[in-house]
């Protein structure tokens, strides 16, 4: 990719929304974050902030990556709706990522140079869970894909990783349950995932002239959302 090529990048799994402009070697043009319990309130706002800090209109990107989860169900939700909009508006593509991998490659950048033999992003999944998945580092600290993710709760993770004894677990979920991860597994506090890493996962996607289709697009929950029946008798979904 050329250095001209402007990608919006955001992710919304976790409560820090997390918005760049990345240029076509992932380096950043402009970024923002913002923590809430919920993000519809300014996700667009953190949008605008960094495509005029980037002197960008949308039209003058590239493409909008999105993290796809798993995470925070209402998150998640607010941030593909953010990145189909401004997708349709603009006629870009749109690139989905996983928000795990991603954080992945936060932990394995922020370990370099002393990378550890596999690195386990671990989200948290609400309901006493997180999402987590071990993926392998090479010689020179290039994340593997990690497969498919698991849901499971902070004990069963510990006790799955005691075969992976050099991992370096970190994330929101990791930190939540610190109590639990920290004393079974090696844990260390790292922000994530981040809007470049969203961007270093879609350019890729973006050279090879990949798109996600708009109408079939959803984010990856990880479980499907509950359905309980409210006093009223109605029924609603419980978000998170």
């Amino acid at each position: 990719m050329t250095p001209s090529v402007r990608l919006l990048c955001l992710d919304t799994s976790t409560q820090t929304a997390r918005v760049a402009v990345v240029d076509g070697s992932g380096a950043p043009v402009a970024r923002a974050e913002a923590t809430a319990e919920r993000h519809s309130a300014h996700v667009l706002t953190l949008c605008d902030e960094v495509l005029r800090a980037s002197g960008l209109r949308p039209a003058g990107l590239d493409g909008i990556a999105c993290g796809a989860g798993p995470g925070s169900f209402t998150g998640l939700r607010v941030g593909l709706a953010v990145a189909k909009g401004l997708a349709l508006a603009t006629g870009k593509p749109l690139l989905l990522v996983s928000s795990l991998q991603a954080l992945a490659t936060d932990i394995a950048r922020a370990a370099a140079p002393a990378a550890p033999g596999f690195v386990v992003p671990c989200i948290d999944a609400g309901k006493g869970e997180v999402y987590a998945v071990a993926c392998a580092l090479d010689a020179a600290g290039v994340v593997a894909p990690g497969g498919e993710p698991w849901r499971l709760t902070p004990e069963a993770l510990v006790a799955r990783l005691a075969d992976v004894p050099e991992a370096l677990v970190a994330g929101n979920g990791a930190e939540r349950h610190a109590a639990v991860i920290g004393a079974g597994a090696r844990h260390v506090p790292i922000a994530g995932p981040t809007a470049l890493s969203i961007g270093a996962l879609a350019l890729p996607r973006l050279a090879r002239g990949e798109a996600d289709d708009l109408e079939k697009a959803v984010p990856f929950y990880g479980r499907p959302p509950d359905i309980t029946a409210a006093k009223t008798g109605k029924k609603h979904l419980a978000n998170d």
